[in-house]
Order: C-alpha cells, then sequence, then structure tokens
C-alpha cells in the first residue's frame, strides 16, 4: 500500500511540474502579434508590429530610460492611415529609428499602446538593399540590366 501511494504522489508530482513546464515555455508564444488597425482595449496582450512614424526624438534610449518614458507613432505596414501611440520605457535598440519595423509588447489603454518594460525589438532591414522592399533583380529586368537574359554580370566569368 505505501509504495501504491508513493507511486502516485510521483506521478502527480511528474504531471504538476510538466504542466507547470509547459505553461511557462508557452507563456510568450501565446502572446496574438497584432497591427494598429487590430488592436483592441479588451486587456489582451499584443506584440505589436509596424512601421516607426517620423518624429521620433534622436534621443530616444536616453527617454526611455526617463520617468517619463519615450513616446513615439507606429503605423499600419498594409494600412498607413492607422496609427498608434506607443508608450515604452527600458533599453532601445541601436537600430529603432523612424522608417523601421519594430515589435514591441503590451496592452491597449485608453487608446496609447502602453508597452511591456524591455519588450521593443527593431527588425533588422534587408542586408543587400537600401530598400528593404526592393528584391535583389527585377523578375523581368529591363534591355541592358545586368541581370537580363544574354547579358553578363559584371565581374562573372561569363557562360558556364
Amino acid at each position: 500500500m505505501k509504495s501504491r501511494a508513493r507511486f502516485i504522489v510521483a506521478i502527480a508530482l511528474a504531471v504538476g511540474l510538466g504542466g507547470w513546464l509547459a505553461w511557462t515555455s508557452f507563456g510568450g508564444a501565446l502572446e496574438t502579434y497584432a497591427s494598429p488597425g487590430e488592436l483592441a482595449a479588451d486587456g489582451t496582450t499584443y506584440r505589436l508590429n509596424g512601421i516607426v512614424q517620423p518624429g521620433v526624438t534622436s534621443d530616444a534610449a536616453g527617454r526611455a530610460q526617463s520617468e517619463a518614458g519615450l513616446t513615439f507613432d507606429v503605423r499600419d505596414k498594409d494600412n498607413p492611415g492607422k496609427v498608434v501611440r506607443v508608450q515604452y520605457s527600458g533599453t532601445v535598440p541601436d537600430t529603432f529609428r523612424a522608417g523601421r519595423e519594430i515589435v514591441v509588447t503590451g496592452k491597449l489603454e485608453n487608446g496609447t499602446f502602453v508597452a511591456e518594460r524591455n519588450s521593443l525589438v527593431a527588425l533588422c532591414p534587408s542586408k543587400f538593399t537600401d530598400d528593404p522592399n526592393q528584391t535583389l533583380a527585377p523578375a523581368n529586368p529591363p534591355p541592358g540590366h545586368p541581370s537580363a537574359p544574354g547579358k553578363a554580370m559584371p565581374g562573372a566569368a561569363g557562360p558556364v
């Protein structure tokens, strides 16, 4: 009887520990990604994804560390007319500036997205072009373009 009770206690502890581990592992993944146009003031924690609007201060890192925090606007990538004000405190990535895509975690309160401390992530632009929306070579290059059919790329050894 004693060994059966120990077995049941051991199983209960294993199930409890496994449940706690799963809950803590999935905690961040359960937050909903949303653009400024998809936010709702319902107490839900969101990961806001959008583009930083012009007008952000050049001393963003200093402001974010201050008591007042950093305030900036984020626009929707797909619907530029949708903009939300963000209130943020914490560390600011070096790549944070107007025109960059960001992700920040928080909640919408009274029309302002109040971000969790140290949750700001600035996504890196393309490393290969000046415009992150531009592809490396056009799908249908104009005549004379280096990637046009029959045209050798500069520095290329020739046909293989």
